[in-house]
């Protein structure tokens, strides 16, 4: 019987490399392809955006703060401040702005941000206030909240306002420490009502870089 062929020890290598470098191809291809159909966009939010925006802040809410409050304080919170009235009543408001961020065509997050008069609490004309970035949890992770902040200093930058600040509550511990990536320092607190239960929010901020303020 004739012997089998024993393959030359100098083409196993090269075997190997070759098989490595197709698996590697095929990888590449997958995580692009993933990239591709994990798409984030951010638009404004108009009018007819309103029962988007409505189902997120619910939804969001009640993820983040239901846990850690009673049901009547969260259920007071959501009936007073996310009614279509109330909603549509900020879409429509002067010096505010929506932003809704879209993963692959699906509403998963938004901001607002409000200048001048809109802000919640007096900071003047060179201020921006960040007063929501609401993300659902199951797309956290994703860098929808990050794109979103960028969002704000990209709309900040436009108008020429070279601080930008927000609230957090003393006990959210995740977004305080994000925040805190992002550059942002405590400097001072104020009192935010809960349903009926009185809160305290950190108060944060952030000097952008490269902006002179014009008055």
């Amino acid at each position: 019987n004739p012997q089998s062929p024993i393959p030359n020890p100098q083409i196993i290598p090269l075997l190997l490399y070759i098989i490595y470098i197709f698996i590697s191809l095929i990888l590449i291809k997958m995580n692009k392809n993933d990239h591709q159909n994990n798409k984030v966009t951010i638009k404004k939010v108009a009018e007819e955006d309103l029962s988007l925006i409505k189902d997120i802040s619910i939804k969001t809410f009640t993820e983040t703060f239901s846990k850690d409050n009673t049901p009547e304080d969260t259920n007071k919170y959501i009936e007073t401040n996310f009614t279509d009235e109330k909603m549509l009543s900020e879409i429509k408001t002067s010096g505010s702005q929506f932003f809704i961020a879209f993963l692959d065509k699906k509403p998963v997050a938004y901001l607002k941000i409000n200048i001048g008069e809109a802000q919640t609490e007096k900071q003047g004309n060179d201020s921006m206030e960040i007063q929501r970035i609401y993300v659902l949890s199951e797309m956290k992770g994703k860098r929808i909240g990050s794109l979103l902040m960028e969002k704000a200093e990209e709309e900040a930058k436009k108008l020429n306002i070279k601080r930008i600040w927000l609230g957090v509550w003393e006990h959210n511990d995740a977004a305080i420490g994000f925040y805190k990536k992002k550059g942002y320092k405590r400097f001072s607190e104020h009192v935010f009502m809960f349903g009926n239960d009185p809160q305290t929010d950190y108060l944060l901020e952030k000097f952008l870089k490269n902006i002179k303020f014009k008055r």
